[in-house]
This record gives C-alpha cells, sequence and structure tokens, in this order.
C-alpha cells in the first residue's frame, strides 16, 4: 500500500512507520524536520513542509496517489490547541478531492458513545487540563464526520510510554475507568485496520 502519514516523528508514528515498511508499505511522511527521524530505507520517502502552509501540505499529496492516509498528529493534551482540528481541516479535504480510499487517524475515549461510567469518567476529564486535548479531538470528528470519506478513528486513552503488549481490548463503547494504551499499540491497532478493514465511518476504542 502507499501511505500518506502525517506525524510520522511522534510516539505513535514512529512505531507505525516500523510496523509498515516491515510489511513493504510505501510510506511518503510529511514532516518539518527529516532529521528527527533516522530511519534509512527505501520504503520510506519525505515530503518537508508545515501544515500551516496549505500549498506546500497540497503539493506534497498530490506527489503521488495514495491508499490510505494515516493521521497521527498530535499536540500536548494538557494545553490549549486546536493541531489536532487544524490538521484535519487541512487533510480530509485533499483526501475527498483525491478520493483517497481510506482515512486513519486517532481520537480519544471522550468521543465515543459512553456508559454512564463512562459519562462520569469523561465529565471529570473535562474538567481537568486533559479536557484541551478532548476539545481539539472534538474539533476534528465533527470534520471527519462532514466527510465522504470511509474512515475509521482509533480511540484511546491515556497514552502511557510503556513497551508494546502486542494484546489490547478492542471496544465501541467506553465504559470509565483509568485505562490505558502504549504508543506502540495503537500503532498496531492503526496497521491492523489499515491492512483488514472492520471499522467504517466509526470510532474503535483499545485499551488494556
Amino acid at each position: 500500500m502507499k501511505i500518506f502519514l502525517v506525524g510520522a516523528t511522534g510516539r505513535v508514528g514512529s512505531e507505525f512507520i516500523k510496523l509498515a515498511l516491515a510489511a513493504n508499505h510505501q510510506i511518503t511522511a510529511f514532516v518539518r524536520d527529516p532529521k528527527k527521524l533516522s530511519v534509512n530505507n527505501p520504503g520510506l520517502t519525505f515530503q518537508t513542509g508545515d501544515l500551516k502552509d496549505i500549498p506546500s501540505v497540497r503539493t506534497a499529496f498530490f506527489s503521488g496517489a495514495w491508499d490510505a492516509v494515516v493521521n497521527v498528529a498530535g499536540a500536548d493534551p494538557l494545553k490549549p490547541s486546536s493541531l489536532v482540528t487544524d490538521t484535519a481541516k487541512v487533510l480530509v479535504p485533499l483526501a475527498e478531492e483525491a478520493k483517497t480510499p481510506r482515512y486513519l487517524a486517532i481520537t480519544g475515549t471522550a468521543e465515543m458513545p459512553k456508559t454512564l461510567g463512562g459519562r462520569i469518567s469523561i465529565a471529570i476529564l473535562m474538567r481537568s487540563p486533559v479536557g484541551h486535548g478532548a476539545r481539539d479531538h472534538d474539533g476534528a470528528l465533527l470534520v471527519v464526520r462532514a466527510s465522504t470519506l470511509d474512515w475509521a478513528l482509533i480511540g484511546c486513552p491515556w497514552i502511557k510510554d510503556e513497551p508494546s503488549r502486542g494484546k489490547f481490548k478492542t471496544e465501541k463503547v467506553f465504559t470509565g475507568g483509568m485505562k490505558t494504551i502504549s504508543p506502540g499499540d495503537v500503532a498496531l491497532a492503526i496497521f491492523r485496520e489499515m491492512e483488514n478493514p472492520s471499522v467504517h465511518r466509526d470510532i474503535i476504542g483499545v485499551w488494556y
């Protein structure tokens, strides 16, 4: 598959690259600084630019034809940001214009259907600094839902720095409580959904 990747230098993006290259996929990563990735592989190429520079993103995007767009761009969830929403606003229209078959990205548990316990957990979360990140993901979800794309979002709780386990639960409903997932297993969930699509225009939660 030919993949257009945004967020390649982050925790999830770098893990996704390992998985995709090992499976002989071809990745074009849109990055500001290719030097942040020390990967030397013929399956990985770079397009350099800034997501705020829409003409440069457009030029990079239409440098090829893609089987999937993978968007794992993220910001510090404890600080106010619109990066996730703004990235979706740039990528989704381009993918629609190009009729890209699949769009995969990360969202949070706050954006998932919830049980009563889940609603209570999210209500508490929204009153904490983490609420900044949730509101940013809310905006991105609105953009994706309004599109015509075949999209799937991986709903993540706290992405905790720890080794990948290779096993995790997948759920359509957030039941609440303190859940975690590693960057590597988020990448694995995206990779599996890319290779074997099972979620269409919906969110699937992943946690231990």
